[in-house]
């Protein structure tokens, strides 16, 4: 294979990605720190003798782990409106469920947050109004 030629993600490559972030969790990180946090994961993934690639950025890594939870999302609600139908979990597809699952708990969370930071700068607002008068 000529040098610099881009290539596709195996599985291997996929559940070892999948593994690491399940591991790490980069994707919770706080706004600022997450980029160096998938930095440091593809650090980790290259430096392992088991994982094929010779090199990974982390902007790659973040970019394949956003595409294979948005097919999963995508599989997963087209199963859903499948009903009978029963399916085998591989391994990727637990890793997968998992990781959302993370990822809507800490949309649900932080959303919480700012909706109870919302109204209390609400009341805060309401007092200051009230005690100007």
């Amino acid at each position: 294979m000529a040098e610099g030629r881009r290539r596709n993600f195996t599985d291997e490559e996929d559940l070892a990605l999948l593994r690491q972030a399940l591991g790490d969790r980069p994707f919770l990180q706080p706004r600022g720190g997450i980029l160096a946090k998938w930095d440091e994961l593809a650090a980790t993934l290259v430096a392992d003798a088991s994982f094929p690639r010779d090199n990974l950025s982390g902007k790659t890594a973040s970019s394949r782990f956003d595409k294979l939870v948005k097919a999963h999302r995508e599989q997963s609600a087209e199963a859903a409106t499948l009903s009978g139908v029963s399916e085998e979990e591989s391994e990727k597809t637990v890793l997968l469920d998992e990781i959302v699952a993370l990822l809507d708990d800490y949309a649900a969370r932080t959303a919480a947050a700012k909706e109870t930071e919302q109204r209390k700068r609400e009341r805060e607002e309401v007092a200051s109004l009230a005690a100007r008068r």
